[in-house]
């Protein structure tokens, strides 16, 4: 049965989520042959299942952090100082192969960051009729593989709405099939169209994860209790099954991959096996279709993990258990990323602290760059020959994402990007669009209220694996 702590569990899937990893240290700046995975937002799916309410804000973009990312600013670090971490592999801060967030040469950064013109702007207006109003909704959301980007509103008194905008600022489709339970959204990027999983307030249960085309067409459906964004446009969807056979009192764990298509990758979930109470969950997986999940150990005292493999159609291949995964602490900003050399790393507390080789069963500290950089968001960019760092709740937009060399070099800021709240939330999309969060603009007295969204389509390149 479900306790206290499996709902605490649940509510920490629902925030944990890793995205697409940078480079380890083999990767050539030019080449951009290196195998990179991308962690999801939490989910967890049923394959029996038709439920389509959609999911949590961000995709990527997620937990932790309120310091801007660029260069030397990195939350509590220098960005580009030589202790960021310890000398093990990956650790390029005296000689070795891979830099530590020292600047990368002029050149390459021209080609890899250079400035954004002016975003595209999808305007809405609010209703301050209370019955069959509308006010202006929040969160940004990563944009589809073509550029079709999710802006969101709330129906006075009704579930929220998405409304889906493509490149040019046009409504292309709109997605009204949520609970009015629905607090936060996520959203998981495909090639074409999202996954959209949706968690209602009020603890852990089964939410439902809508499949969705470029114009809010539901093409498939499941449900579960956390949901990850998986390379090849794949999500991955956990769910639980409460005195199971085989079980008796305890929680069964499952998860299965759905296609870009809305089709289950494998007819049946892949049993993970019995669990006193539903167990904290994180997943991300490479180019090489390794498959890396964490579950929380059951130890009663918070702390610790148990590694799992699993193959790209997410069929268990092996499970490990290291000494430093067994103190880690739970439910504290944890994220699990893989790199563009295969390799994975881990975050806990917010702090990128280690890395493990696909099928191995002992971790190697993290590289220094991703050390300096605390709490922020991993994705690949420019076709795997460059990476995004994103830092969450940052003050500013100046500073906000800084474009990173596979070697670990830093190119700066993003920029210029704007703000219409007070922090800057930004979203990055599976074709490079840079998406923030709508915002209200007051037009004065007597008029009515703008909602208004901003993205720069494409700004980053292709993204993901």
């Amino acid at each position: 049965m479900v306790g206290w702590r499996g709902w605490a569990a649940g509510a920490a899937a629902l925030v944990a989520v890793a995205c697409g990893g940078a480079g380890g240290s083999a990767v050539s700046r030019q080449s951009g042959t290196g195998e990179a995975g991308t962690g999801g937002g939490p989910g967890a799916v049923d394959a029996g299942q038709t439920s389509s309410g959609p999911g949590s804000d961000g995709g990527s973009v997620t937990d932790s952090g309120t310091g801007g990312s660029g260069p030397g600013d990195a939350g509590a670090s220098d960005a580009g100082s030589p202790d960021a971490g310890t000398g093990g592999p990956g650790d390029g801060g005296t000689g070795g192969p891979t830099a530590c967030g020292t600047p990368a040469p002029a050149d390459i950064c021209q080609q890899l960051n250079p400035r954004l013109g002016a975003p595209v702007v999808h305007q809405e207006m609010e209703n301050p009729d209370p019955f069959e109003g509308v006010a202006c909704g929040a969160g940004a959301f990563p944009s589809s593989g073509t550029g079709v980007v999710l802006h969101r509103m709330q129906p006075n008194g009704k579930p929220p709405r998405l409304d889906f905008v493509d490149g040019t600022g046009t409504q292309i489709g709109t997605d009204t099939d949520f609970s009015i339970a629905v607090d936060q959204i996520d959203v998981i990027p495909q090639a074409t169209g999202f996954g959209v999983f949706a968690p209602y307030v009020g603890g852990i249960g089964v939410y439902p994860l809508a499949l969705l085309d470029d114009h809010a067409t539901k093409r498939g459906s499941a449900s579960g209790y956390s949901a990850f964004e998986l390379p090849g446009s794949g999500v991955g969807v956990f769910k639980f099954a409460e005195n199971a056979p085989g079980c008796g009192q305890q929680t069964r764990l499952y998860v299965q991959r759905f296609e870009d298509d809305g089709s289950p990758a494998l007819t049946d979930p892949t049993d993970l096996g019995c669990y006193p109470q539903t167990p904290y969950v994180v997943m991300a997986g490479n180019g090489s279709g390794n498959v890396l999940v964490l579950t929380s150990q059951l130890t009663g005292d918070w702390t610790g993990w148990d590694g799992i493999w699993l193959d790209a159609q997410l069929r268990e291949v092996g499970r490990f258990n290291a000494p430093e995964l067994s103190a880690a602490p739970q439910n504290k900003d944890v994220a699990v990323a893989a790199l563009l050399d295969g390799s994975f790393v881990l975050r806990f507390e917010g702090k990128w602290l280690y890395q493990i080789q696909p099928g191995a069963s002992s971790v190697e500290p993290a590289p220094c760059w991703l050390t300096a950089r605390p709490g922020t968001d991993v994705h690949v960019t420019r076709d795997r020959n460059a990476y995004a760092l994103v830092q969450p709740g940052a003050r500013s937009c100046d500073a906000v994402i800084e474009l990173m060399t596979p070697q670990g070099e830093s190119c700066g800021p993003v920029g210029p990007l704007e703000s219409g709240g007070d922090i800057c939330d930004v979203a990055i999309g599976r074709d490079g669009t840079i998406s923030g969060s709508a915002y209200a603009v007051d037009a004065g007295a007597g008029q009515p209220t703008a909602c208004v969204l901003k993205f720069w389509p494409a700004a980053l390149g292709p993204t993901g694996f």
